[in-house]
């Protein structure tokens, strides 16, 4: 099997920021589909702005898993976020895709010696679990939050190790 390269953090807290912001942006004008006034005009913003968000997110979730290319991480950088558009297959992968990235982390940490650098790994699966449940996703944006900024913070101590 290839060497594979490390992943640069540079840009990951650019992308975060970006994915934040068109997050947010997209559930504003989401809401504002239910004030009176221009609602398809609403509904549009709302759809331009999560697209780059989205991208931004799968960028960050990609540049996570190709940081734990060692040879034993269960999925690959591609597989993660591909594995993540194919419909209904989507609601278990999610959990592969973020909880398990979140245990690779910790296992690389424990396979360092540096315990101090593992991840809370009850915030993505609390994600992951509020994702699937349709009507309760809007709740995970709090928990998303703290992923992606788990996530950057692992591939930083990855790079330093």
């Amino acid at each position: 099997m290839q060497e594979s390269r490390k992943a640069s953090s540079t840009g990951l807290v650019t992308f975060a920021i970006l994915s934040h912001v068109f997050t947010f942006l997209s559930l504003f004008f989401a809401i504002m589909v239910y004030v009176d006034g221009p609602r398809e005009l609403w509904r549009a913003f709302s759809w331009v702005c999560i697209v780059p968000a989205l991208v931004f997110n799968c960028l960050i979730l990609h540049r996570g898993w190709k940081a734990v290319q060692d040879g034993q991480a269960r999925t690959t950088p591609g597989q993660a976020v591909g594995y993540c558009f194919i419909p209904f297959y989507n609601l278990y992968w999610c959990f592969v895709a973020y909880h398990g990235l979140m245990q690779e982390f910790n296992r690389l940490a424990v396979a360092r010696g540096r315990p101090d650098q593992k991840v809370i790994e009850g915030i993505s699966l609390t994600q992951c679990i509020l994702q699937v449940t349709i009507c309760l996703a809007v709740f995970s944006l709090p928990f998303s939050v703290v992923v992606t900024w788990q996530i950057i913070g692992a591939v930083k101590n990855i790079e330093r190790a």
